[in-house]
């Protein structure tokens, strides 16, 4: 069974830590494709980014 956290007395669930750990993780990848150009490469960088952000928020929810 999972807990919730307590931030300050606000309790919230482990999914929104889990969001909020993978936004950060997302931060320096969207900061690195800027960098890159990575819209040479993708049709659509909008819908690239944000399967990027899944597949980061997915593999936490699954892993950890």
């Amino acid at each position: 069974m999972y807990k919730e956290f307590n931030f300050c007395g606000i309790f919230c669930a482990p999914f929104f830590v889990r969001l909020v750990i993978a936004w950060l993780l997302y931060l320096p990848l969207h900061w690195l494709g800027d960098r890159i150009q990575v819209q040479r490469w993708v049709w659509n960088r909008a819908v690239f980014e944000t399967a990027l952000f899944v597949i980061l928020l997915s593999a936490l929810v699954l892993y950890v």
